[in-house]
């Protein structure tokens, strides 16, 4: 019986903590003040001290720093170095896989080349809005796997495959211009309409040759376009000052009623940051994310900065709001349903019976914006020191407190021991 409960309260800890950093790993760490001593700590005083320090702001704002690279860069991708295949070994591995071979039996079953060259796309962006958005993707391949040694190349073609849902339709050629030097090219494509034929997964597949490289090799890189847009964000601000929070107010033209993450970084404007990651964009303070439902009779979207992440990290004076990014869902039901799945429990799994009539891209974004919006100057005293409260926070942090005493109760620990020391024994 007590090995049980002793269960049943370590489980009860490990479901607190998984809230903590299953739901949001990109930013729950982010200037959280837990050390590492804490992260190691499983038992419940460790899940209770855990939990209470990353509950301290809420869900829809949390603190920002250099290391979340991917919230510091919405709109890109982490460019990255992969081996330069030629085409006859591709097509030769692509059968190996067709006669139910594992990938270990086809590498062993082909022969590559040695050395064996690598490529990289840098791209501008990895999501494509509207029809004056503009996708650059510059290749450029290395001579080998452990040399940065560039290498020239010709490309004979390149075009664009539409996606899946639509059948993978050729989509026509992508222009691009080469350095003089043959070690780099770049290739430059927007939707021409907001037609569905340019919605979803688009990969754009390079054709050419390379020193070293027997025949054709071809290479691929995807991208998201969404030439019909969900909205737009206008560029007008307002800011007030809320419960100790600084709240801005983003103007927003929305175009249909839609389930929607958006999003945007605060930045200090005062103080430039000496990292690679924010260059001069100034030391970044917060990233704020909300779930809701948009419709075309909003006319702003409010973003909520909260107070104590100013005054934990000392921020004060001027702030900038910037890489904002809506990203809405393609929905075949309601958006209340997506919103609040659990009360639509029923509604949800009865659709999943049903196949889509129509198959379509799940993702519509709103149109990328650069707007950028720079507060009056505030004083540190201004925002609230006080910890995010809500009934849930209260509820998990409570049941962490009684488990965390129950644990240092000196009879249950006694009792513990006992059975400890009889489970170790001997079965005669």
């Amino acid at each position: 019986m007590i090995k049980m409960r002793k269960k049943k309260l370590e489980l009860a800890a490990m479901l607190v903590l998984a809230c903590c950093f299953a739901v949001r790993p990109r930013v729950a760490l982010a200037q959280s003040g837990t050390g590492q001593a804490a992260l190691n700590d499983a038992s419940a005083k460790g899940s209770l001290a855990v939990y209470q320090n990353f509950s301290k702001y809420p869900p829809e704002s949390r603190p920002l720093d250099s290391t979340n690279w991917d919230l510091l860069h919405p709109w890109s991708t982490d460019a990255s170095w992969s081996p330069l295949m030629p085409q006859a070994v591709v097509r030769q591995m692509d059968s190996l896989r067709a006669t139910g071979a594992t990938d270990e039996e086809v590498l062993r079953s082909v022969t590559l080349p040695s050395p064996l060259p690598r490529y990289r796309f840098d791209l501008n962006k990895s999501t494509l809005t509207g029809t004056h958005d503009e996708f650059r993707a510059k290749l450029s391949m290395a001579v080998s796997q452990d040399s940065e040694t560039p290498l020239s190349f010709h490309i004979s073609k390149a075009e664009l495959i539409g996606d899946d849902d639509f059948g993978s339709p050729k989509l026509g050629a992508v222009p691009f211009s080469c350095e003089a030097s043959g070690a780099s090219c770049t290739f430059r494509w927007k939707a021409p309409s907001e037609q569905k034929q340019f919605w979803g997964m688009l990969s754009l597949v390079v054709t050419g040759t390379a020193p070293g490289i027997p025949g054709e090799f071809v290479v691929r890189q995807p991208f998201f376009s969404s030439p019909m847009t969900a909205g737009k964000f206008t560029g007008q601000f307002q800011e007030r000052i809320e419960n100790g929070s600084l709240v801005i107010d983003a103007g927003v033209e929305v175009k249909r009623r839609m389930a929607c993450f958006v999003s945007a970084n605060l930045f200090s404007a005062d103080h430039v940051s000496a990292d690679h990651v924010s260059g001069d964009r100034g030391i970044p303070t917060h990233h704020a994310e909300r779930r809701l439902i948009v419709d075309p009779s909003m006319k702003t979207i409010s973003f909520s900065f909260f107070g104590k992440i100013f005054r934990d990290g000392g921020h004060e004076g001027a702030f900038r709001l910037q890489d904002l990014k809506g990203q809405c869902e393609n929905l075949s039901y309601p958006p209340e349903w997506f919103i609040d799945s659990v009360a639509h429990k029923a509604e949800l799994q009865a659709l999943q019976n049903k196949p889509a009539a129509v198959r379509e891209p799940s993702k519509i974004y709103f149109e990328y914006a650069e707007h950028t919006y720079t507060t009056q100057r505030y004083a540190g005293a201004v925002f609230s020191d006080q910890e995010w409260q809500s009934p849930e926070r209260t509820r998990k942090l409570e049941m962490l407190k009684r488990a965390a005493a129950e644990m240092d109760n000196p009879t249950m620990t006694q009792k513990m021991d006992q059975k400890k020391k009889q489970l170790q024994q001997p079965i005669q």
